[in-house]
């Protein structure tokens, strides 16, 4: 499937979506902050390159998202560097 994420300017971030029961389930949205694009991704400037640096990086991003909203359905998921340091993905 193509991707589906697109920077979101006034978030600084880059938004997804996932879907943690396969494609015939819940579609849901998540972001990841540019910051950890930078620092976690080593992602170039410019909101292409940001797009593209998840892409290339959908598998670990998708499954510390997916992580997250299996503890907490609820909550929003914007994920930060922070969050892969104390993950390990």
């Amino acid at each position: 499937m193509p991707s589906e994420a697109i920077f979101l300017p006034a978030a600084g971030s880059v938004q997804f979506a996932i879907y943690p029961d396969g494609y015939d389930g819940a579609r849901i949205i998540a972001r990841i902050d540019e910051e950890a694009l930078h620092a976690r991704f080593h992602a170039p400037d410019g909101e292409s390159a940001l797009v593209r640096t998840y892409d290339e990086n959908a598998d670990s991003i998708d499954a510390l998202a997916t992580a997250r909203y299996r503890e907490n359905p609820r909550a929003a998921i914007c994920l930060h560097s922070t969050d892969f340091q104390a993950s390990g993905f």
